[in-house]
């Protein structure tokens, strides 16, 4: 869509119905029409998530937009910002600036009205995830926007398909799934508008350059603490290997700021769900985890890790392990350590299943399915790994460390083709074909 003599046409709605409301139209003002590469820039795109490096949505999408930038075909418009974009890192400064003008503005313009949707007259891209099967497909945030053509990046880990997936879907021109699995389970529910984005990983930040401890064994494994995530099978099977390895370290990224999800950890009969909070907000997970059987002294939680931060945890890790139940993306811890050359066992199911080839990893390949039981429904395609897999998977990588350095090698070989750039080039080419053909 052309842009308008520099400006961002917009609408402010007062009331949620489109029909009842009276479009008080305006514009951004003073914005920079070209891309971080001064080129021309065709076309607006909205961004209806926050991005923020805190979390997997944020970024998914501070990366994206760059990748938007560097294209040239569309110009990113973060349209949920609470806050100006934090990144310190200075490749992105030029585009950071440029996205927080844009914010600065956006923000004026929800602040001037009352709680209801921005109607944009341009696309927008905006974040899915389990609501995709919710009636009237319920909104994240009080403020919502809406664009000239609405497209949607969907992460979803419970199948709980019905009559709604279908009806929200159709809200969208083209519905991503996050992975092959989260695809296939829109499209045997018969969504016809379903495409794929598969993430990437950030080639600046994550590449090989280890580090290795001649005295420490170092098991890593991050991501939120929760049920869906399988740390609890993490601490069952290194409970058991560091028995036998007293030079093992569990070390983890496992803080997790939504404070019910945690609970969830004891679903799966491994281990109590009692976490408590330190001064700071944080979990604590070196208590809980020596209370549940982890010798003290071998398990080192990092708390809240920035993510440009990640690189230097990674480049000291022996293995990562990834025994998640279910991932509706192709989980972007595995594919940063992945890309930074550190072996990894990951569970054979969901996105995971993106990943794995025969000689990049070390999966785990019995995944057994659980009751509905357990009180989580929509999980009938999640896989519980087994412990005792997981520990001679980890015994095999503690001998073999030769062979798990090569599979390590061809893991960062992969990820060299799953940058942001090469990843988020099909996404940009779908919207603007279908923009192209209206």
């Amino acid at each position: 869509m052309p842009e308008r003599s520099g400006q961002v046409a917009l609408a402010k709605v007062e009331k949620q119905s489109k029909k009842q409301a009276k479009l008080a139209k305006t514009g951004l003002q003073g914005m920079n029409t070209n891309d971080i590469n001064g080129n021309a820039s065709n076309s607006w795109l909205g961004l209806n998530w926050e991005l923020i490096l805190s979390s997997g949505w944020g970024v998914l999408g501070l990366n994206v937009a760059r990748a938007m930038e560097l294209d040239g075909r569309f110009k990113p418009v973060p349209l949920a910002q609470a806050e100006p974009i934090d990144c310190q890192r200075s490749e992105f400064e030029p585009m950071v600036n440029q996205l927080n003008a844009r914010v600065h503005q956006v923000r004026q313009m929800f602040d001037a009205g009352q709680p209801g949707t921005l109607w944009c007259e341009f696309p927008v891209l905006h974040s899915l995830g389990n609501n995709i099967h919710m009636e009237g497909l319920p909104k994240q945030r009080e403020v919502d926007s809406e664009g000239s053509v609405n497209y949607a990046i969907c992460v979803f880990e419970y199948d709980l398909s019905n009559e709604f997936t279908l009806e929200n879907a159709a809200k969208f021109e083209l519905v991503f799934g996050g992975c092959r699995w989260n695809q296939e389970v829109l499209k045997e529910h018969g969504v016809p508008n379903t495409d794929l984005f598969l993430h990437g990983v950030d080639s600046g930040l994550f590449y090989p350059r280890r580090k290795k401890n001649q005295n420490r064994f170092i098991v890593f494994s991050g991501g939120k603490l929760e049920y869906r995530k399988g740390q609890d099978i993490v601490v069952a099977a290194f409970r058991q290997f560091a028995k036998r390895h007293a030079d093992a370290v569990l070390a983890t990224v496992w803080n997790n700021p939504w404070i019910d999800s945690p609970e969830s950890i004891a679903l799966g009969g491994h281990v109590d769900g009692e976490l408590g909070m330190d001064e700071n907000g944080c979990l604590r997970i070196e208590d809980w985890a020596v209370r549940n059987g982890i010798p003290p002294g071998q398990i080192d939680d990092f708390g809240l890790v920035p993510n440009e931060l990640m690189s230097e945890i990674y480049r000291q890790a022996s293995v990562a392990v990834f025994a998640s139940r279910c991932e509706g993306g192709t989980n972007m811890m595995a594919m940063e350590a992945m890309a930074s050359g550190v072996p990894c066992i990951l569970s054979a199911n969901t996105g995971h299943l993106d990943l794995l080839s025969d000689d990049n990893c070390f999966p785990l390949l019995k995944q057994e399915k659980k009751p509905e039981a357990v009180g989580l429904a929509g999980k009938q395609d999640w896989g519980e790994s087994d412990v005792e897999e997981l520990v001679e998977t980890l015994e095999r990588i503690y001998v073999e460390r030769a062979e798990a350095e090569r599979r390590g090698v061809q893991a960062a070989k992969l990820m060299q083709d799953w940058t942001w750039e090469k990843r988020t080039k099909p996404l940009i080419e779908r919207i603007h074909e279908t923009i192209q053909n209206q």
